[in-house]
């Protein structure tokens, strides 16, 4: 983003160009809004450098022409501007959560502050409790969106998230040297740790949802395959960075002042969406104008039948389920990312285990643990910089969609041979890369492929879906997989008396599930040129009623 001697780097994004940013998160909102204020214009001509938005100088629509005074540069053209400033917060969000992540997950085991070792039994229970976390979030959105618009819901959820990390920050530094006070069985740090831990686990898919959905409607279908791999493998960059200073950070702030660390950098990252909805809004290209169409038809018809509106948690039930019924994408979405997040599941608790059989030396576990999940990080970053900016470009999602499971689903087969067999043709280590290699598989493909594609879904659906389905299925459907199958877990683990042999099997059955499920949803896709026009009838549908609403004002 910016380098020594006043030069721009146009070629990579830098571990000290990511530090001048965050060096300001201890400032305190007035001053980060001021500075921002100042520096926005600067950063964002900066970030026009890289590659993601090159598309603004190669394939710009008419009406965005027509928007920019500087036809030849991109600095000029707003939308250029707002997709660079969401994609920038969407990657401090990300750089902030590693932070929280890994505070969260060390205060929980802590002997101390947390549930030491009583953290593995406590665990499943955590992890169950974050299903109705993710629906109590998902509720507030749903009613801030309705109520306050697209940009006042990802402002007032993320200044809610910023609370919630640094009053849990203050609580544990204020309980780490007088932890005596007892609610119930559990001290006050155990209290604040499991509530801590929990929102963590939930509020990551709420922010980055809202994030997408911004950029998705902004974005044409050809733009977005294009694109969308950069803007995740700027997250996934932010990720790598955070991730790697962490242990070097920890000793400096410790495990209360990483929360506070990420509370700031979500600070950063309200600063950057609301900006984007600004110039949004300035240039006539805000998604709460197809909003506001779809409000006065909901009115229109509420008179013309005699109902009147609820907010209530049983009537935004009811239209999400309507909601699901109308558009069998997003129905069809749920059931794939239900039975991918479960199958993640599998395979992490078949790693695992696997891992505790192989490599007995705790050192040497973590450390084996740090080198896979690593490899991880950087394949999905490799792949979303260099190969899928080509597959999506070529190829049809749907193709995408119907040969994605298939790695996994082989590594499932060989998992599931019986054992006798398995140990004749390969050792002990060579189980575990067996196992390491399909859990590398499903997550490298999460992290560079499949999140694209899913995103792609949304591009040519209608705003309802993009704002409101899209939370559906990420905030509570994401979690519902994890946990579900977590508790699933644990009663086949307490029936079978703490063997795993199960685990084969069931990763392969599951398996199977994925790849139907990802076919079924394949079917729905629309063509990319059939996507293509969806939007462009869209986009020119938005603009017409925005035009005749500022001509019966003049009137």
């Amino acid at each position: 983003l910016s380098s020594q001697h006043g030069r721009t780097s146009t070629t990579m994004l830098t571990p000290r160009s990511l530090s001048c940013i965050t060096q300001g998160s201890s400032l305190n909102t007035t001053i980060l809004s001021a500075a921002a204020q100042t520096s926005l214009p600067y950063i964002s001509s900066s970030l026009l450098q890289i590659r993601l938005p090159l598309w603004l100088t190669s394939k710009m629509t008419s009406s965005t022409s027509q928007s920019s005074t500087n036809k030849g540069t991109p600095s000029s053209d707003p939308k250029a501007q707002a997709a660079i400033s969401m994609a920038c917060a969407m990657a401090l969000h990300f750089f902030g959560y590693e932070f929280a992540r890994g505070s969260n997950t060390a205060l929980f085991t802590s002997s101390s502050l947390g549930f030491g070792a009583s953290s593995g039994s406590y665990y499943p229970l955590a992890m169950a409790c974050v299903s109705p976390m993710s629906m109590m979030l998902l509720f507030g959105y749903g009613r801030q969106l309705d109520a306050k618009g697209p940009r006042r819901a990802l402002r007032n959820t993320t200044l809610l998230c910023i609370s919630a990390l640094a009053l849990s920050g203050l609580g544990i530094a204020a309980l780490q040297y007088n932890n005596g006070l007892l609610l119930g069985k559990w001290t006050a740090s155990q209290l604040i740790v499991w509530i801590s831990f929990v929102f963590q686990n939930s509020y990551a898919h709420l922010l980055y949802a809202q994030q997408w959905s911004f950029l998705g409607s902004i974005f044409t279908p050809s733009q977005a395959g294009q694109y969308y791999s950069y803007v995740a493998g700027l997250s996934s960059i932010s990720s790598m960075i955070a991730g790697a200073s962490l242990s070097k950070v920890v000793k400096w702030v410790g495990l209360p002042g990483l929360l506070g660390m990420a509370a700031s950098a979500l600070s950063c990252t309200l600063i950057l969406a609301d900006h984007a909805y600004a110039i949004s809004e300035k240039h006539g290209f805000d998604p709460s104008l197809e909003m506001q169409k779809q409000k006065k038809k909901k009115k229109q018809s509420t008179k013309q039948d005699g109902t009147t509106q609820s907010h209530s948690l049983s009537h935004q039930i009811q239209e999400g389920v309507s909601l699901f019924r109308r558009v069998p994408t997003l129905g069809a979405l749920f059931c794939e990312t239900i039975t991918f997040q479960s199958l993640c599941t599998i395979l992490n608790t078949c790693l695992v285990t696997q891992l505790k059989d192989s490599v007995p030396d705790d050192a040497q576990r973590a450390a084996w643990t740090g080198r896979f999940y690593a490899t991880t990080n950087g394949l999905s970053t490799i792949f979303q910089f260099c190969l899928m900016p080509i597959l999506t470009q070529y190829v049809e999602p749907k193709t995408l969609w119907r040969l994605m499971p298939l790695l996994p689903l082989g590594c499932a087969v060989l998992q599931s041979l019986p054992p006798s067999l398995i140990s004749s043709l390969m050792s002990p280590s060579s189980a575990l890369y067996l196992v390491a290699i399909s859990f590398l598989a499903a997550k490298t493909m999460d992290y560079s492929l499949r999140n694209v594609l899913a995103e792609l879904v949304y591009v040519p659906l209608d705003f309802e879906s993009r704002y409101v389905g899209k939370e559906i299925i990420a905030v509570f459907a994401n979690r519902f997989g994890k946990s579900g199958m977590a508790v699933i877990l644990s009663g086949l683990n307490f029936l079978r008396g703490g063997t795993g042999g199960f685990l084969p099997g069931l990763a392969l059955f599951v398996s199977m599930g994925w790849w139907s499920s990802a076919v079924s949803l394949s079917s729905l896709l629309l063509g990319k040129e059939e996507a293509e026009r969806v939007v462009a009838e869209r986009i020119g549908t938005a603009s017409d009623g925005d035009a005749k609403d500022d001509h019966a004002k003049k009137s």
